[in-house]
């Protein structure tokens, strides 16, 4: 399957094919120079898989978690990458989950004003989330996603045989953002996910969700008003990450909970039934006063409020300010 995904500054595909890194070949030139980064964690087989068809490749590793997108970790890969005389002419291939696109993409973007990168996405929810749309960013300090950019990479390359290999816990993860994408445009996703087993129509499941996130993007691709809609469960979900130090959730897991926090009685009985069935969480113990803070400081807060975006119904979204007093 291939979506080509349209940027102001250059139209990049999207390719979808199981055993695709089998054959990488296909898709990159092998004969050029190449930087991989990775987190600690990503089974080795699949940086072999990569490396041993490319002829110059670097390969870089970092701690996995959220944590690592940080400055301590830009500035030591950053200064890796100049001592190892990286040039303009290399391209950075952020091979692994969300973390690993967000901080490659953001030494991307930054190296030398900008160099090339390939997104090779092995996480549920990186293939159908992080990877496209060319959002890279880093934390600072416990406030996610604050200092960043818009760098859409040059390819992306979804290979599902990863997920073979990825633990149930991670899986679910990137499952509530496809919920998500059920929640805020196709009822019909929401009700494949909620009563078939998604296991046998993965790839179709991949390509259905970028194809969602491919047209809020190409119609508001610096994320001004519309593309907004995506963030559904994001407020609040960023806000549990931060107020827990990213220790308890995984993004998707916060996304759960921030999504159960913004939906009527009606939606969230049957919402509750979906997450339940990927062990996503529904509740939490944290108050919303003790939230209030890092809302407050989400990157898209306003002097006095911050755009929320609420559901008409499953598959209907819409976006409204609420001020601060009213939260």
């Amino acid at each position: 399957m291939k979506i080509t995904v349209k940027s102001s500054r250059f139209d990049y595909n999207v390719f979808i094919k199981k055993d695709l890194l089998d054959n990488i070949e296909d898709y990159i030139d092998v004969e050029k120079s190449y930087v991989i980064i990775s987190d600690d964690n990503i089974p080795e087989k699949i940086i072999k898989k990569v490396s041993s068809k490319i002829k110059n490749s670097l390969i870089i590793k970092f701690p996995e978690g959220e944590k690592s997108k940080s400055f301590e970790e830009y500035f030591r890969i950053i200064n890796l990458l100049i001592d190892k005389s990286i040039t303009k002419e290399t391209t950075i291939i952020a091979l692994g989950g969300g973390v690993t696109g967000d901080l490659a993409g953001f030494i991307s973007s930054t190296l030398y004003r900008g160099v090339p990168y390939i997104q090779i996405p092995t996480t549920l929810l990186a293939q159908i989330d992080s990877s496209i749309g060319g959002k890279v960013a880093i934390n600072v300090g416990n406030i996610k996603n604050s200092v960043g950019q818009i760098y859409p990479p040059k390819l992306v390359l979804i290979d599902p045989a990863t997920l073979e290999t990825l633990p149930e816990r991670h899986f679910n993860n990137g499952m509530a953002e496809m919920i998500k994408y059920g929640m805020i445009h196709s009822r019909e996703l929401f009700n494949y996910i909620k009563n078939k087993d998604v296991y046998n129509n993965l790839e179709k499941l991949i390509y259905d969700s970028i194809m969602i996130k491919k047209a809020y993007v190409e119609e508001d691709e610096y994320d001004n008003q519309k593309r907004h809609i995506l963030n559904f469960g994001h407020t609040y979900g960023h806000a549990y990450e931060s107020y827990y130090n990213y220790d308890k959730y995984l993004h998707g897991e916060a996304v759960a909970l921030g999504m159960m926090k913004v939906v009527n009685k009606d939606i969230a009985e049957e919402l509750s039934l979906i997450l339940q069935k990927f062990s996503l969480p529904i509740k939490d113990s944290a108050t919303k006063e003790e939230l209030i803070d890092y809302i407050k400081r989400d990157k898209k807060a306003k002097t006095e409020g911050i755009d929320f975006v609420l559901l008409e119904n499953i598959g209907n979204a819409y976006i409204k300010n609420i001020k601060f007093g009213d939260l």
